[in-house]
């Protein structure tokens, strides 16, 4: 083993356990509010639930992500050559996890703020107009319709 492949290893391993741990937190919804891990939009911001739904669907990815860097730092320690395909392969799946993770948690927490926006426009208990009809067109219909009989 390199020099070059312990250093790749044991800093693809660093990458991972800081994917899975938050990931696995995020998972269970027990990732506090912070400013150093976590969705950066708005809308997660906005308060608790949010927070905690939009990384609740953004945890299981983190952890995919974080999984596959560890596959990677594996494959790193004994790459050599051609064998270096893998970790990078390994690595790019984790990206594309980590990025999708974030897409898929800012659109959660998007519609969680539409949804909430929505409740809160509607009336609390009052029931849709009825709608309205014209009584005299509705007899006048009503005595043809007994005429022609």
């Amino acid at each position: 083993m390199s020099a070059a492949n312990l250093v790749v290893g044991v800093l693809l391993l660093v990458l991972a356990l800081a994917l899975v741990i938050p990931g696995g937190m995020a998972t269970a919804g027990k990732l506090p509010g912070n400013s150093f891990f976590g969705l950066r939009v708005p809308e997660v911001r906005k308060d608790k639930a949010t927070w905690d739904q939009a990384h609740k669907v953004a945890g299981p990815l983190w952890i995919f992500s974080g999984v596959a860097l560890a596959f990677a730092a594996a494959f790193a320690f004994m790459a050599s050559g051609w064998m270096w395909l893998v970790p990078v392969l390994f690595f790019v799946a984790a990206v594309v996890g980590f990025s999708v993770a974030g897409n898929f948690g800012a659109r959660a927490a998007a519609l969680v703020d539409a949804a909430r926006a929505d409740q809160e426009n509607q009336p609390a208990n009052d029931p849709a107009p009825a709608p309205r009809v014209n009584l005299d067109a509705l007899r006048e219909a009503a005595g043809r319709a007994d005429e022609s009989r």
